[in-house]
């Protein structure tokens, strides 16, 4: 989690705190403290804490040129859990063997972070320099249903992909628009391009 704030004038240190809500990751603490440098801040970009994705409470104390002084009450806010994020990518052999005239084989994989119930999928390939962000931008070759998916257990999809000329992308896409249930990602945009 990247947590940034606004610096008052002349504090050189910060002390921030966190409370984990709900289930705790493995190797993460379900509370703790710790002091953030102004230049440390600056040169990072703000301070990363490894709290996971569930729901947080955190505070910031601004301290003063002394660090036992504290300028202002600290700032809380509390952050609801993230989505659970599920990951894929798509592996092209480097040769492709063609399944007759029709196209070659690819694997789709998708993993979780945490176990979640991975909503029904649609895995589209379109054709052309644009990545498909929704089916009807592309031919649907696999509808994956409803089922749970456990944590850094993947799954794995083989397809048939239609030989195309030019380039082509191969996605995977929520079935059903409207409130997502998972965070979809692919590993990298650049791997989506499968010829």
């Amino acid at each position: 989690l990247l947590v940034r704030w606004a610096w008052p004038d002349g504090c050189r240190e910060a002390q921030v705190g966190w409370r984990l809500d709900g289930p705790v990751p493995t190797g993460v603490a379900r509370a703790g403290e710790l002091r953030c440098s102004h230049r440390g801040y600056h040169h990072d970009g703000g301070l990363t804490l490894p709290v996971g994705r569930g729901a947080v409470a955190l505070t910031v104390w601004a301290l003063a040129p002394h660090p036992a002084d504290p300028l202002a009450k600290p700032a809380t806010v509390e952050l609801p859990a993230e989505l659970p994020l599920v990951t894929y990518d798509v592996l092209v052999p480097r040769v492709r063997a063609l399944t007759g005239r029709r196209g070659w084989t690819a694997r789709l994989v998708l993993t979780a972070e945490a176990g979640c119930l991975l909503p029904p999928l649609q895995v589209v390939h379109g054709p052309g320099r644009t990545r498909p962000t929704r089916a009807g931008e592309g031919t649907v070759l696999h509808e994956l249903p409803e089922q749970r998916l456990e944590a850094g257990a993947p799954l794995v999809l083989k397809l048939t992909v239609p030989a195309t000329r030019g380039p082509s992308w191969l996605v995977c896409l929520p079935a059903a628009a409207g409130d997502p249930t998972v965070d979809l990602r692919p590993i990298a945009l650049h791997r989506l391009r499968v010829t």
